[in-house]
């Protein structure tokens, strides 16, 4: 009887002990831990995961009114590229012709076809990219470059893709389909930023016609840490190959072979390095397709996600998190995620650690934003070169008080492609330039 007594402290006493050796092991090493969270890996992947469908779609939604006006199409509440999706999902092509090329004319009719809704890409996609729109292939064995879809609201018997380069114009005739569904979205309650197609720098772009009022917000963060990413990434069986380095707020995990995995404490940014790809992509689809599997397997949080650029001279693919059709900017105008093939095989994945969850109620007002031919006079007034502004696009800044806050603010502002670069207008228009 005395003896049983024991028994229980004893064996307290012996979990306390396991549990502090263990506690002092990840201390030491975390990556020792990535055994076990693998077993969480699927539940996780599953959970997270959306079609290419969703990350290659369309980011703007343009109305193009009966009499010649364009209105760029918002709703608080509702995802409206998501929901004109599902309107035209059934529509099933059945021919494709190129229509024109090198045509300004021909170009700016489509573009601006009264009745008609424009869908617009954030960059250049082929045309397997719009095919994902619809649940019946859309195929070319050329695969040209789209950047908008034109679908008209009182035909029935095709629809149309423009090109930006080159001024092409393509027309998909489709089996007669109803148009009910897609109208019935224009009759949700929208906000309307009247808008017009016009050309920047000879590049079709949508300039915004007048100021705009733009609501601030405030979002709670998901956090993950960086044993989740060590786990996915450097996931080989002997955990003892993992070598970890700590220096002046980064750390870094290597396989000691061929791959690594940077973190830095101050930006909560992570980049992971593979030094051994092979069949790096060479054109825009494959591209696109590699990088999709790319940020599948890394376990990024895909919500809210979407593809947002494609540069060619760096080979470089950026995905941005999006909030009310919104592209959101970090630091020095880094995205979500971004990925850079470079020569010998090595790729660069950068991507945060934190990502946009929560929405709270926020007591700032709206923010007011100059129409696009303001910002871009004020900005040449400043001293800016007129020949390299690019893109021109409405966005949120993602700001933070210490990177260890939970909470961040999203700040309304124009963001300017100058030079290769996006930055914030506020920000251009801070710095001396004269």
């Amino acid at each position: 009887m005395r003896f049983s007594k024991f028994i229980l402290p004893v064996v307290l006493s012996l979990a306390v002990v396991a549990s502090l050796v263990l506690s002092v092991i990840l201390w030491i090493n975390p990556a020792n831990y990535r055994n076990d969270q693998n077993s969480t890996r699927n539940t996780q992947n599953s959970e997270m995961i959306k079609p290419r469908s969703a990350i290659y779609s369309p980011t703007q939604a343009v109305e193009n009114n009966r009499d010649g006006s364009q209105d760029l199409l918002v709703n608080r509440s509702v995802n409206m590229i998501g929901e004109i999706k599902d309107s035209i999902e059934n529509y099933k092509p059945t021919g494709y012709k190129t229509i024109s090329k090198n045509s300004q004319d021909e170009y700016f009719k489509i573009a601006k076809r009264p009745n008609s809704v424009m869908l617009n890409y954030s960059s250049s996609v082929n045309l397997k990219t719009v095919g994902r729109l619809f649940k019946h292939k859309l195929n070319n064995s050329a695969n040209p470059i789209v950047n908008r879809v034109i679908l008209p609201l009182n035909d029935t018997s095709r629809l149309y893709l423009l090109g930006d380069r080159g001024f092409k114009v393509y027309e998909v005739k489709l089996e007669k389909h109803n148009l009910e569904k897609l109208n019935n979205v224009l009759n949700l309650k929208l906000r309307r930023f009247p808008v017009a197609i016009r050309l920047n720098n000879d590049v079709p772009m949508m300039y915004l016609e007048s100021s705009v009022d733009m609501q601030p917000y405030k979002y709670l963060v998901n956090r993950q840490t960086e044993d989740y990413y060590v786990s996915r990434l450097l996931n080989d069986q002997d955990s003892t190959n993992v070598s970890v380095k700590k220096r002046r707020g980064t750390t870094t995990y290597s396989d000691q072979n061929s791959q690594q995995l940077d973190f830095n404490s101050r930006t909560r940014a992570g980049e992971f390095i593979d030094y051994q790809i092979k069949n790096q992509p060479r054109t825009l689809y494959s591209s696109l397709t590699k990088s999709y599997k790319t940020i599948r397997d890394l376990g990024v949080s895909m919500d809210n996600v979407k593809f947002y650029g494609y540069d060619v001279k760096n080979r470089e693919i950026s995905f941005r998190t999006f909030v009310e059709g919104f592209p959101i900017f970090k630091n020095n105008g880094f995205g979500a995620v971004s990925i850079r093939n470079r020569n010998a095989g090595v790729q660069r994945t950068k991507f945060l650690l934190d990502t946009p969850q929560v929405p709270l109620p926020s007591k700032s007002g709206m923010t007011t934003l100059p129409s696009t031919d303001t910002v871009i006079s004020r900005l040449t007034g400043h001293g800016y070169n007129r020949q390299k502004i690019g893109k021109i696009r409405l966005g949120y800044t993602w700001n933070q008080k210490k990177p260890s806050s939970m909470l961040i603010t999203l700040t309304p502002d124009w963001y300017v492609l100058y030079n290769g670069k996006w930055s914030s207008y506020t920000e251009l228009m801070q710095q001396n330039n004269q």
